[in-house]
Formats: C-alpha cells, sequence, structure tokens
C-alpha cells in the first residue's frame, strides 16, 4: 500500500512539474512550436481548444509523441480537478442524504474510473516499444481503448445529471461544465495519439523498406 501511495504521489509530482516547467518553457519557446500546435491540433474536433490547452507545454515541432503524451497529462490533470470537485459535492449529499446522491456518486465513480485510464494511458505512452511494431500495436490498441472508455463514462455521467436537482442550477452545470471539458481534451488527447500512431506506422513501414532493399 505505501509502494503504491509513493508511486501516486511521484506520479502526481511529476505532472506538477510538469505543469509547472512546461508553462515557463513556453513563455520563451515559441513561435514555431505555437504553429507545430496548432496545425497538429487542425486534426482534433475541438482545435481552438485543444492549441490553448497545449501550446505552452510544447517546446519543440518535431515529436508528435511528445505532443500525444502532454495531451493526455493535460486531460489527466483535468480528470483529477474534475474527481475532486465532484466528490466535494458528493459528501454534502451524503451528509444531508439528499436523494439525488446516487445520481452524483455514480457520476464520481465513472470520473474515478477515467482518472485511472488516462493514468494507464500515460503510463503506456511512456513504455511504448518503438523497436517492435507488434508491441507498438497493442499499447496503441489499449491507449485508444481506454482513452474511448473515458468518454463514453464522461458522456454517460452527464446523461445522468440530467436527472439532478441538489445545489440548484449552479452546482449541477458546473459539473456538467467540468465533465464536459474532461471529455473534450480526451477527444483531442485520442485524435493527436491517433495521429502520432499513424505516423509511426508509416515511418516504420518506410524504414523496413530501405532495410529490405539493402
Amino acid at each position: 500500500m505505501e509502494k503504491i501511495t509513493l508511486s501516486l504521489f511521484l506520479f502526481l509530482f511529476n505532472i506538477f512539474i510538469f505543469t509547472f516547467v512546461g508553462t515557463v518553457d513556453g513563455a520563451s519557446a515559441q513561435p514555431r512550436a505555437n504553429k507545430f500546435v496548432e496545425s497538429q491540433c487542425r486534426r482534433t474536433r475541438y482545435p481552438k481548444l485543444c492549441a490553448e490547452s497545449l501550446s505552452n507545454y510544447i517546446t519543440t515541432t518535431s515529436e508528435p509523441q511528445k505532443l500525444a503524451h502532454a495531451a493526455l497529462k493535460v486531460s489527466l490533470i483535468k480528470a483529477i480537478y474534475t474527481r475532486t470537485y465532484v466528490k466535494n459535492v458528493c459528501k454534502q449529499l451524503e451528509k444531508t442524504k439528499a436523494k439525488d446522491y446516487q445520481v452524483v456518486k455514480d457520476c464520481l465513480d465513472q470520473i474515478s474510473d477515467g482518472v485511472n485510464l488516462l493514468f494507464n494511458s500515460v503510463e503506456e505512452l511512456q513504455h511504448l516499444s518503438l523497436d517492435k511494431e507488434s508491441e507498438f500495436v497493442w499499447h496503441r490498441s489499449n491507449v485508444q481503448t481506454w482513452l474511448s472508455t473515458v468518454l463514453t463514462d464522461a458522456f454517460t455521467c452527464m446523461d445522468g445529471m440530467s436527472s439532478y436537482k441538489f445545489g440548484g442550477y449552479k452546482v449541477k452545470a458546473t459539473i456538467k461544465a467540468k465533465v464536459l471539458n474532461v471529455a473534450q481534451v480526451t477527444s483531442n488527447a485520442l485524435a493527436l495519439f491517433n495521429g502520432y500512431a499513424v505516423r509511426h506506422k508509416a515511418s516504420h513501414h518506410s524504414n523496413s523498406g530501405k532495410i529490405n532493399k539493402h
């Protein structure tokens, strides 16, 4: 248990460093990197949000894997913040024994599941073996499946919130807005990851062709 807790602490600390250092580095980078981010974000469903959320964290114009990795971390950070907010709402509902507690609790469970899947996706991308195509395909499939599940969970949560009344419109709207934001940045992360995967596949096949010719 202590080992797991330490691992999570170190990972969250790493995310903090990523957020802080990325912002500092981004301030000194950037016109070329910003153009790179914007060009890559055009393939996403929410290009403006994509560029806004990632432009401060990318200082290179040549590595789509780093962009996909940054996008996954942004999604994870958003999901963690959202889980914290919904968890606090759940605690209030539980104290007052509100009838809508279970609706929000279900949403919390879905968000928590999403946090775990995003954590796994970040780890999976970190450990991709680019030298072995069979392993890459397996890792790619895992990340795609996990991110798709995060999206499903997010929209299931928002659908369930349609009957939620506790705290008035503001609390309900805040939860839905936060969950929607998680869904949007995750959708962007999935698109960027798919773009990276396609580029890797093309590069791998190109290199294989050169080797075969020799």
